[in-house]
C-alpha cells in the first residue's frame, strides 16, 4: 500500500513538472515576441523602454495641447 502512495506521488509530481516545462516554454515564446516588437521601436532594455515612453508620452502632450488649440480655433471661426 505504501508503495502505490509514493508512486501516485511520483506520478503527480511528474505531471506537475511537465506542465511547468510548458508553460516555461510557452511564456519563453511569448517572451521573444514582446521583445521583437519591442526591438521594432529600438528598444532593447527596460531602462531604454522607459526613455522611449517618456518620449513618447511628451509627444503625445505637445499633440494634444495642439489639438485643443486649433479645436478652440475652428469653435471660434465657425458657429457650432
Amino acid at each position: 500500500m505504501e508503495v502505490d502512495k509514493i508512486l501516485e506521488e511520483l506520478s503527480t509530481i511528474k505531471e506537475e513538472i511537465a506542465q511547468a516545462k510548458t508553460e516555461k516554454a510557452e511564456s519563453e515564446g511569448a517572451l521573444k515576441e514582446q521583445m521583437k516588437l519591442l526591438k521594432s521601436f529600438d528598444v532593447t532594455t527596460v531602462a531604454g523602454g522607459k526613455k522611449k515612453l517618456k518620449t513618447i508620452e511628451g509627444q503625445i502632450k505637445k499633440l494634444d495641447i495642439k489639438i485643443q488649440k486649433e479645436y478652440t480655433e475652428l469653435k471660434e471661426n465657425y458657429a457650432w
